[in-house]
């Protein structure tokens, strides 16, 4: 090997530490890649990418759909709107065995719907479904199981981040990832559901059924989810049926969601007050995400590393499964470690050719990295969302994996799924 894949090598290694270490992703990225580039090239030539990135990310049309869709989820989060999905899924499946969990499982889908964050919809809906599944005599990994797997729905049901960072890089469609991601979502939440009744059937004291619902109470609490489902009907549909572009979408759900607030009385200033912040702090750490993954990536690009890693995979003489099969093997330990986002942006450039080289179908690749991601997260030792959820949920962190467990095979199933049918991810799209 030459040099310069030598100091490629060695520069993945000391992200590796800095991570590690706790320095912040985004910036490991940019130390890194910026030291990369002055060594292989020139001090000017590094400085030149690293002032020339920012305004170069800031200026894709395509991402402008993030901040909207980030407003969006936090208008919703911060105005309430989503302890009363939980209490309408509840009302109508929470009488049965295993109810409540199915219920806050179908409440991650839709907020997921609505947020596209992993960690925010397992904390929103852990907050509030948690202390009522321990009150109905739920045991606490079961509870916090269940919590941890429908959080991570939310980076696949669109709209997604996820889709977002990947269709930027990849230079594919968003909108078509959006509706690529929606059935597997589904499938996804059904999944977790068939979880929640098995364990209901095998412990039926760890996941009791709650008094049932008078059918006032539904129609009450349904009345309240009515102008957010349809908010996302339309949103999708729209994009579904090539009325406007992902962007537009984003736009339309950011003031949508700022309207129904108000016509439910749940926007005060307060209220709109957080939502900016938290819309403006999840878009700022996305693009500093992207800001140093590319510069990283530049710096790789000059090793020539990634041209030697294509054509030396491309050139095994092996199945392209048992290729996708290391795939998801490196996906669980990456998951594990790293955050979904820095995940896509440091793997994607990679592997994007080489499965594409393979004949897998580029928007499948999506679906199934974003799902790889995610299951990732709720992976031992570090899964990131289970430690955000022990944190939300004040639960020993060795409970919350041990509740993941009976999800995370379930996540298996998912994933030989859509790989034994990629036919799910292109019904919509």
């Amino acid at each position: 090997m030459t040099p310069e894949i030598w100091i490629a090598i060695a520069g993945f290694a000391v992200l590796l530490v800095l991570v590690f270490l706790r320095v912040w992703i985004g910036m490991a990225l940019i130390i890194v890649g910026f030291i990369g580039l002055w060594i292989l090239k020139d001090f000017s030539f590094a400085g030149n990418i690293l002032s020339n990135e920012p305004f170069t990310q800031a200026t894709r049309y395509t991402l402008t759909c993030m901040p909207l869709f980030s407003l969006m989820g936090a208008v919703i989060k911060n105005s309430g709107m989503g302890s009363g999905l939980y209490t309408w899924a509840r009302s109508l499946i929470g009488h049965i065995r295993g109810g409540l969990g199915m219920a806050t499982v179908i409440a991650c889908g839709i907020f997921a719907a609505i947020c596209g964050n992993s960690q925010i919809t397992a904390m929103t809906i852990g907050k509030i479904s948690y202390p009522e599944m321990r009150k109905a005599g739920y045991s606490d990994t079961v509870a916090v199981g269940g919590i941890g797997a429908g959080g991570g729905i939310g980076i696949m049901i669109p709209p997604s981040v996820g889709f977002v960072v990947f269709g930027i890089i990849t230079e594919q469609s968003i909108g078509k990832l959006f509706m690529a991601g929606m059935i597997p979502g589904i499938l996804q939440v059904i999944l977790f559901c068939v979880v929640y009744y098995i364990i209901s059937r095998v412990s039926p004291k760890s996941a009791p059924a709650s008094p049932k619902s008078t059918w006032s109470e539904r129609i009450k609490t349904t009345g309240g989810v009515i102008p957010v489902v349809l908010l996302m009907i339309l949103m999708l549909g729209g994009i579904y049926g090539g009325f406007f572009t992902a962007t537009e979408a984003g736009a339309m759900g950011a003031t949508g969601s700022i309207i129904i607030a108000l016509a439910q009385k749940k926007l005060t200033k307060k209220t709109l007050y957080l939502a900016l912040v938290d819309g403006a702090r999840m878009t700022a750490t996305v693009m500093i995400l992207l800001i140093g993954a590319n510069v990283f990536l530049r710096f790789i690009t000059v090793s020539n590393l990634t041209t030697l890693v294509t054509q030396f995979v491309t050139g095994l003489n092996v199945s392209r499964y048992v290729i996708l099969l290391f795939v998801v093997l490196l996906y669980l330990v990456l998951g594990s470690v790293f955050d979904i986002m820095a995940g896509i942006l440091l793997t994607v450039p990679f592997l994007y050719p080489i499965m594409t080289g393979l004949g897998f179908d580029p928007i499948w690749f999506g679906v199934f990295v974003v799902a790889m991601m995610e299951m990732g997260e709720i992976t031992p030792p570090i899964g990131l969302t289970c430690f955000v959820l022990s944190d939300s949920c004040e639960v020993p962190v060795h409970r919350v994996f041990k509740g993941v467990l009976p999800f995370i095979a379930a996540s298996f199933v998912f994933i030989f799924i859509i790989c034994a049918f990629p036919q799910i991810t292109m019904w919509l799209r």
